[in-house]
């Protein structure tokens, strides 16, 4: 029986295959949605021989929606060319799948994910590409099902994650625009948007959190105080006319330098204010959990957050997103079961996805592979994997510093070269480099607070020091990481160095400040410049001590 049960399984992955590469030649979203129905349904009989019966249910829920989206979006157009042709997209996807055959029993669920990656980066019409991301979904549950025992999660969360995950995406086509007329002449809701915050913050401290969350959880909470204060401020300025062309800014970008211009009229908005305090709600919720995969339920609801106001101009990036937060699940599952190469990859290519289109992210996806790197060691391939990806990262920022263009990006550029060279500190292994990115990362959160203000002689200060600038900001972090770095892997100094000449002219001051007016002396953004001089220089010794301790790790 056991064997007819298996073989049942195994025959629902492969028809589960078959349509995997049906979808890269369907052109018409009708006849893709039938394909997609067949593939979920497959899914879940193999869910149901495999005797994990929970795991069907996500397939057939999300079929049977799509099914509706598609009705729902019949204004769009009914078909879409794939990039390069069908028949070049079918190609690479049979490379992938020959590929895929080394992988022993994960063959026909990794073959099934990339699969659907593919379809998403060849199809431009929107359901197409949520049909890729339920896609990647049935292909993790057939790895659940197939490869993973289901003793290493609680029953309920990997299907619970399979079913968040394609909403982001769907909510980005199907929820009707964000409204964003200002509400000029209600200052009370930037002050109870500032009490929400600040009541975030108070109860990062009264929570009972986990060592690493609460050296975190809290700081998050500040930089979510200080996003509140400037979209407070921000509440007086004049709105631009109703023509204007610039997009608005990201939640997490307010009043700091972004992928898209800034635009006040946005943040005037009921609907502006409550996904930026939720964005900043859910940043501090993914640092908080103890269990990296309820941790990533966070992710799906910040990406969410974040792109839901700029839908109109950043599909392809919400897209990239969703994509990221499939192959983190992915990775994410993979290597609590067992120490694997393509968990890994996928891990750490989704979150420099994720970090990519969402740059506030960028840090609490550090701060989740610093928790994953004290759970266990690292095999030494995922650390060069870790250390490839990392230094890929840092150097292309630091090239896109050096174009003329991209510097008014420059403030979310140096929070990625920053975000990168902790990576890299946690990736090279051992404790020190552990510690390292630590310290890095707090002084990373405090200077990227200060430097959300865009005007006034702060703002300059704080741009320095999230630079590195000496002795400003993560100066003293960068200090400890090249200390670490000369005991373990000395070559990484060379393209470090070579990144960071681009990253302090970027960071250095134009010119110094001309005046200082009171409001500026009285500025709450001085809290977290004067943290991160506290935390860089005076830090005690029993402190120090703990935070050595919380990234020793486990042998």
């Amino acid at each position: 029986m056991t064997t007819v049960l298996t073989a049942s399984a195994q025959g629902g992955a492969g028809l589960a295959l078959v349509m995997g590469f049906g979808l890269l030649c369907i052109r018409q979203t009708s006849a893709a949605s039938i394909l997609l129905a067949i593939q979920s349904v497959a899914v879940a009989l193999a869910a149901v021989a495999m005797h994990q019966p929970i795991m069907a249910v996500p397939p057939v829920i999300l079929a049977t929606g799509i099914w509706f989206a598609r009705l729902r979006t019949t204004m769009l157009k009914t078909w879409t060319m794939p990039a390069g042709g069908a028949k070049l997209g079918v190609g690479a996807g049979a490379v992938l799948a020959v590929l895929c055959q080394s992988q022993g029993s994960l063959a026909m669920p990794l073959a099934v994910v990339l699969l659907s990656v593919l379809l998403a980066a060849t199809r431009t019409h929107p359901l197409m590409r949520v049909m890729a991301l339920v896609a990647v979904q049935n292909g993790i549950l057939l790895a659940a099902c197939l490869v993973i025992q289901p003793a290493f999660l609680p029953p309920w969360l990997l299907p619970l994650a399979c079913l968040v995950l394609p909403l982001p995406l769907a909510a980005f086509l199907l929820i009707p625009a964000v409204p964003s007329r200002g509400i000029r002449g209600r200052p009370w809701l930037g002050w109870i948007d500032l009490s929400l915050s600040l009541a975030v913050l108070a109860a990062t401290f009264i929570a009972p959190l986990d060592p690493l969350a609460s050296v975190f959880a809290p700081l998050l909470g500040l930089d979510g105080v200080l996003r509140s204060e400037v979209r407070r401020r921000r509440q007086g300025v004049a709105t631009p006319s109703i023509g204007a062309t610039s997009p608005p800014s990201l939640p997490g970008q307010e009043g700091g330098v972004g992928l898209a211009p800034p635009s006040t009229r946005f943040a005037h908005t009921i609907a502006g204010r409550g996904l930026a305090l939720l964005n900043s709600v859910v940043l501090v919720l993914a640092v908080c959990a103890p269990n990296p995969m309820m941790a990533w339920l966070a992710l799906p609801a910040a990406v969410a957050t974040a792109l839901l106001p700029t839908r109109g101009r950043h599909w392809d990036q919400a897209v990239l997103a969703s994509l990221g937060t499939a192959m983190v699940l992915f990775g994410l599952m993979l290597i609590s079961a067992t120490p694997s190469v393509v968990g890994y990859f996928s891990l750490f290519a989704g979150f420099a996805a994720i970090a990519t289109v969402v740059p506030d992210l960028a840090v609490v996806s550090v701060i989740l592979i610093l928790r994953l790197a004290t759970l266990a060691p690292w095999p030494p391939v995922a650390e060069a994997l870790g250390v490839g990806i990392a230094l890929a990262a840092l150097l292309g920022c630091a090239f896109m510093l050096i174009r003329e263009g991209l510097m008014r990006d420059r403030a979310t550029l140096l929070l990625l070269c920053q975000a990168s060279i902790a990576a890299l500190s946690i990736c090279m292994g051992g404790t020190d480099g552990r510690f390292a990115a630590l310290v890095l990362l707090i002084l990373i959160i405090l200077s990227r607070s200060a430097a959300r203000l865009r005007h006034g002689p702060i703002a300059g200060l704080a741009l320095a020091g999230l630079g590195g600038v000496p002795p400003l900001g993560v100066f003293p972090g960068l200090v400890l990481v090249v200390l670490a770095m000369s005991r373990h892997d000395p070559w990484l100094l060379l393209p470090v160095v070579l990144a960071a000449i681009p990253v302090l002219l970027a960071a250095v001051p134009r010119r110094l400040p001309d005046t200082w007016s009171i409001a500026a002396i009285r500025s709450i953004v001085w809290v977290p410049l004067v943290l991160a001089v506290l935390v860089g220089y005076f830090v005690p010794d029993g402190l120090s001590h703990w935070w050595h301790f919380i990234t020793a790790g486990r042998s």
